[in-house]
C-alpha cells in the first residue's frame, strides 16, 4: 500500500511536491485574509464610508466563513472534496480579482456596498476550500496529522503577518488592483496538483471501501460489508476525549483573541503611560511569532511517545500561567515586589507574551487530530462520496477551529 509508505515518512519526494502546493495554498489564502489592511480603509474613505461601515466590510469575511460551514460541509458529501475544493478556490480567487477591478467600472456611491458583497463572497469561497481541503489532509497524513498541521499553522501564520506588509508595498506601485490579482492568482496556480492528488486519494478510498466490501460479502457477512465505511453518530463523537481537545481549542483561540483589543490600554497601565503604538505592536508580536515557529514542533512532538494529551497539558499549563503573569500578577505586587511602569514588570509583560504563543502552540496543534482519533477508533474511512459519511462534519470543525485561531493569531 502506498499510503502506508507515506506514513514513516512526510517529507518523502513523493509527498513533497503535493505538501509545498498545499502550504503554498495555505501562504496565499492567509495572506489574502490579511492583505487588504492597510489600504481598504483608505479606498473606503474615498467612497465616503464611515467607521461603521469599514468595520463591517472587514467584519464581512469572518462572518461569511462562518455563515458558509452548512453550505461547505454539504458539497464536501455531495460534490466530493477535491471539487468542492476547487469550486471555494476559484471562487475566492475570481471574486478577489474582481475586488480589484470592481472600481473601474462602478459608481462611487455604490463601490462601499459592493466590496462589502465581494468580501462576502471570498468568505464563502474560503470556508468551501478550506473545509475541502483540511478533510483531504485529515485522511491522506492521517498518522502525521498533527505535524502536518503544526507546519500548516506556521505557514499560515507567516502568511498573515506577511499579507498587511506585501499588500502596502504592492498598493505603492499599482494601486488596489496589484495585490488583489497577484493574491488570486496565487491562489489558483496551487489548485491542479491538489485538486489531482485529492481525486486520487477518493479513488483509492473508492477501491477500498469496494474491495471490503467483496470481502465481507464472501466470507458471508452483511454486518461487515455495512460497518466497513459506516461513520461515526453524534453520540460516539461527544466524550470526555472530544469534549476535552474542544475545550483546550477554545482556550487557545480564545488566549489570542481577546488580548489584542484590551493590550493597548492594558500596557499604558502597568508598563507606560505614553507607551507608543509601534510598541505595543511589537510586543504582540511576540506571541504571534512564537506560535508560528512552535507550532511544527508542537506537531512533531505529539507524535513522539509524549503523545497528544501531554503536550496539550503543558500548553495549558503554559496558558495559566501566562495569564497569571499578565493580569493578577499586578494585584499581588505588594507581595512580589513588582510595581508598575518598572523594569521588572516589563520582564514580566513580555514572558507572560511568551508564554503565550508557546503555549497556544502546544495546546492548540495536538488537540485537533486528537479530535480526528477518536472518528478512527469507531471506523474505518468511508467512501469520500457518500452522503451519508459523518467525515464531513467532524473535519468540517477542524477546519473552522483551524480558521478561527488563524485569524486570532492575525489580530495580533
Amino acid at each position: 500500500d502506498g499510503d502506508d509508505d507515506d506514513d514513516e515518512a512526510l517529507f518523502t519526494r513523493a509527498n513533497l511536491p503535493t505538501l509545498l502546493c498545499f502550504f503554498w495554498f495555505v501562504f496565499a489564502s492567509a495572506a489574502f485574509m490579511s492583505i487588504i489592511t492597510p489600504f481598504l480603509p483608505l479606498e473606503l474613505a474615498d467612497c465616503g464610508a464611515n467607521s461603521a461601515i469599514v468595520g463591517v466590510i472587514f467584519a464581512a469575511y469572518p462572518l461569511a466563513n462562518l455563515a458558509s460551514v452548512p453550505v461547505a460541509t454539504r458539497l464536501c458529501t455531495t460534490l466530493g472534496r477535491s471539487r468542492a475544493f476547487v469550486a471555494g478556490a476559484t471562487l475566492e480567487a475570481l471574486f478577489g480579482i474582481l475586488f480589484g477591478y470592481i472600481h473601474k467600472v462602478a459608481p462611487l456611491g455604490a463601490l462601499k456596498w459592493l466590496y462589502l458583497a465581494i468580501r462576502f463572497a471570498q468568505g464563502m469561497g474560503s470556508s468551501i476550500a478550506y473545509t475541502a481541503i483540511i478533510a483531504w489532509v485529515s485522511d491522506k497524513y492521517r498518522p502525521r496529522l498533527a505535524t502536518v498541521l503544526g507546519f500548516q499553522e506556521a505557514v499560515g501564520g507567516i502568511g498573515y503577518m506577511l499579507g498587511p506588509s506585501l499588500g502596502g508595498l504592492l498598493y505603492q506601485l499599482r494601486g488596489i488592483t496589484l495585490p488583489m490579482l497577484l493574491f488570486s492568482i496565487s491562489v489558483l496556480i496551487s489548485l491542479p496538483a491538489l485538486h489531482l492528488s485529492m481525486v486520487q486519494t477518493e479513488r483509492q478510498q473508492a477501491t477500498r471501501h469496494e474491495a471490503a466490501g467483496e470481502k465481507a460479502e464472501e466470507e458471508g457477512s452483511l454486518e461487515g460489508a455495512e460497518g466497513e465505511g459506516e461513520g461515526v453518530s453524534a453520540r460516539q463523537l461527544v466524550n470526555v476525549s472530544t469534549v476535552n481537545s474542544t475545550f483546550v481549542t477554545l482556550i487557545a483561540a480564545v488566549g489570542f483573541g481577546f488580548i489584542s483589543p484590551v493590550a493597548a490600554p492594558h500596557f499604558q497601565e502597568v508598563l507606560s503611560a505614553d507607551i507608543s503604538t509601534g510598541k505595543v505592536g511589537l510586543l504582540l508580536a511576540i506571541p504571534a511569532l512564537l506560535y508560528a515557529v512552535c507550532s511544527p514542533l508542537s506537531g512533531i512532538l505529539s507524535e513522539s511517545q509524549l503523545g497528544f494529551k501531554r503536550v496539550m497539558f503543558a500548553g495549558m499549563v503554559l496558558l495559566f500561567i501566562c495569564y497569571l503573569l499578565m493580569g493578577p500578577i499586578q494585584y499581588l505586587a505588594a507581595l512580589v515586589h513588582l510595581r508598575n511602569h518598572s523594569k521588572a514588570m516589563w520582564a514580566d509583560q513580555i514572558l507572560s507574551l511568551v508564554l503565550l504563543g508557546i503555549g497556544a502552540a502546544f495546546a492548540f496543534v495536538p488537540a485537533l487530530p486528537d479530535m480526528q482519533k477518536v472518528q478512527y477508533l469507531h471506523s474505518s474511512p468511508s467512501p469520500p462520496l457518500s452522503p451519508h459519511s459523518s467525515e464531513a462534519p467532524i473535519q468540517n470543525l477542524e477546519g473552522r477551529m483551524l480558521s478561527k485561531t488563524k485569524k486570532s493569531v492575525a489580530m495580533l
